[in-house]
């Protein structure tokens, strides 16, 4: 199944393992009965389908299909070859990998390009480190950060480095070490000139490691410290796009705040990474940031595998709330709780704890964040300028708006009560307001969905789709398969009275491997089977049918009824083709042109008809 890879060592870190632990590092998982519910990783979803069996350590997602064990869900979320995943979980399990797979795998390039730019991220992250600690390079560097307050356990913690404003301190270093040095400049630790120079891409900057889901350097974060003499250059640079870095992918500090985040069922969300390290030194530890850039889809739906709320702290300036705006329709969309804590015009989170201390940045910030539709309020107020009557009214009928989308009519109610009150209003009149502001939101929404023919005012929003239900012969492939991957007594009487292959290809697919496996003496168990089946669609398929909920004990008739039901598949299908033949003999012979024709048609009407015959008594006999 691996090359040369013993089965016994592949059985022993599979046992050693325990997928509920793997999956939960990447999926927050919640116990629902025998099995555990989360957020599928593989694809976009608000209600989880993603579910992981801890008894036959096998997971299946019934919206997207994925499933498999423990190796193929690393291969797939951390695109890993098969030899990669086991050696990866060996480690994790404490698990010495035989000298004999010690070489396995190697062969892949695009596995040693990304274990070559790993190693070399790791490298420029120490050397980096090292300058800032080590080295009068890095004094003024150490200086700046003391000043800050970021203490020296804290640097330690994060990594923190400093690139010394040159041009080829880091490519020396590399080269030496005899890294290729167009791969650096690859994985973006270097940077090539038009003239096919290559020099350090970052240059004096305090170095800020980025990491991956596992703690890995994948990437960095350099700011620009206020002594450098290249103004012109950006404050903030990250690593370009690399095999290793996806920005739009990755969240600052998630590595480390996962446990903390998941314990408190709750996140804390910013800009950028000084204000991670800075809340954390506070005693906050559920800080993550994006990375210099709006937060994307992606990057909305990898918190949501993780928690269910979570509260923006983003700058207090307008560009600031500009964003936290944005954001919010993004992680809502991903079916996050959101609330957002607020900040001092002109402050980041950063600034807030060295001029006010922990404890205010606790009570008067975290503990204040406010609902969504309270800061989009006050970020519709600082929006407007009110010169007179006609102002006030347009900004009134925009908040009624943005309150009438709440469900909750206790809080509808208690938004408008605030509302009347701070433009001193009469509560009736506003309720007669927010009345009318909702039938002209409900019409104008009607009238952008006309074009659709499915969601319309002309059928009132109502679309009927029929329910398929499978045909019997499918459910009873189906239902035999689930039975046979538990009792090797039921796969081998299906094997001998099944006169018919099953018709669904897939099904008979797996059917064989079922065969198979138990010729080999493995044993009654989904979980290894699922292992044991090589093809990603079959084991997929294999893991959907092992989630069905069925009854544990089925009767030796149940079993006799569906094995009855994949036998007379051919013969309904070969009746029902008769009768279609038998239809058309019949009008052929209404309408032919001479009285020869229509008995010779009404003849081979009549043959098929005893074919049908025939056949209806088989069925019957059964």
């Amino acid at each position: 199944m691996a090359g040369h890879t013993s089965d016994e060592w592949i059985n022993q870190v599979r046992t050693a393992v325990d997928i509920i632990d793997v999956v939960g590092e990447y999926v927050q998982l919640k116990k629902s009965g025998r099995a555990y519910l989360g957020l599928c990783p593989f694809h976009s979803e608000k209600s989880p389908s993603f579910n992981v069996n801890a008894e036959r350590q096998f997971y299946h997602c019934f919206g997207c299909g994925a499933g498999g064990d423990v190796f193929s869900f690393l291969m797939n979320i951390e695109q890993l070859t098969f030899p990669e995943a086991l050696h990866k979980l060996a480690e994790r399990a404490g698990i010495e990998v035989p000298r004999l797979q010690s070489h396995e795998g190697e062969d892949s390039p695009d596995k040693r390009l990304k274990q070559v730019m790993l190693e070399a991220h790791q490298f420029a992250a120490n050397l980096y480190q090292y300058v800032l600690k080590e080295t009068p390079y890095g004094a003024e560097a150490l200086k700046y950060l003391t000043r800050r307050g970021m203490s020296a356990e804290t640097l330690a913690e994060f990594q923190i480095g400093f690139a010394p404003d040159s041009w080829d301190f880091l490519t020396q270093f590399l080269a030496k070490r005899d890294f290729s040095l167009d791969v650096m400049v690859e994985a973006g630790l270097l940077a090539k000139s038009d003239s096919g120079k290559i020099f350090d891409r970052f240059r004096g900057r305090v170095m800020f490691p980025i990491q991956d889901s596992q703690g890995n350097v994948i990437g960095f974060g350099g700011r620009l410290l206020e002594t450098t003499q290249a103004k012109s250059q950006p404050k903030y640079l990250n690593s370009p796009e690399s095999p290793l870095f996806n920005k739009s992918a990755t969240l600052f500090n998630l590595h480390r705040a996962r446990p903390n985040i998941r314990k408190k069922k709750q996140a804390l969300l910013f800009e950028g990474y000084v204000d991670v390290v800075s809340t954390w030194q506070a005693g906050f530890p559920l800080g993550i940031a994006t990375l210099g850039t709006a937060l994307t889809e992606q990057q909305a739906r990898i918190i949501r595998r993780n928690v269910d709320s979570i509260v923006l702290c983003y700058d207090g300036d307008a560009a600031g709330q500009e964003a936290t705006s944005k954001a919010i329709h993004i992680l809502q969309q991903a079916g996050l709780k959101v609330r957002v804590a607020p900040l001092p015009q002109g402050t980041d989170p950063d600034d807030y704890i060295r001029q006010h201390g922990a404890e205010a940045f606790s009570q008067q910030v975290l503990l204040q964040a406010m609902p969504i539709t309270a800061f989009r309020l006050k970020h519709l107020r600082s929006q407007y300028v009110i010169n007179d009557e006609m102002d006030k009214a347009g900004l009134i009928a925009k908040a009624l708006e943005i309150i009438n989308e709440l469900d909750s009519p206790v809080e509808r109610d208690m938004y408008q009560r605030q509302l009347a009150e701070e433009y001193s209003l009469s509560l009736n009149d506003l309720k007669w307001e927010s009345k009318r502001v909702y039938r002209q939101q409900k019409s104008e929404r009607q009238r952008d969905k006309v074009a659709s023919a499915w969601n319309n005012s002309i059928n009132n929003g109502k679309a009927t789709l029929a329910k398929t239900l499978q045909p019997a012969y499918i459910t009873a492939e189906r239902m035999l398969l689930y039975y046979m991957m538990r009792n090797q007594e039921i796969a081998t009487r299906v094997q001998q009275e099944c006169s018919a292959h099953f018709q669904v290809d897939e099904h008979d697919a797996l059917a064989a491997y079922l065969y198979a496996y138990y010729a080999e003496g493995n044993p009654e168990d989904p979980g290894k089977f699922i292992h044991y089946v090589q093809d990603d669609s079959l084991k997929q398929l294999a893991s959907g049918l092992a989630m069905m909920e069925c009854k544990e004990d089925v009767s030796d008739q149940e079993i006799g009824d569906y094995i009855k039901q994949v036998n007379n598949y051919p013969k309904r299908a070969e009746l029902e083709r008769l009768r279609e033949e038998q239809r058309s003999l019949h009008l052929q012979a209404t309408a032919a042109d001479s009285e020869d024709a229509r008995k010779q048609l009404e003849i081979h009407a009549a043959v098929t008809g005893m074919k049908i015959l025939a056949l209806e008594n088989a069925l019957k006999e059964g």
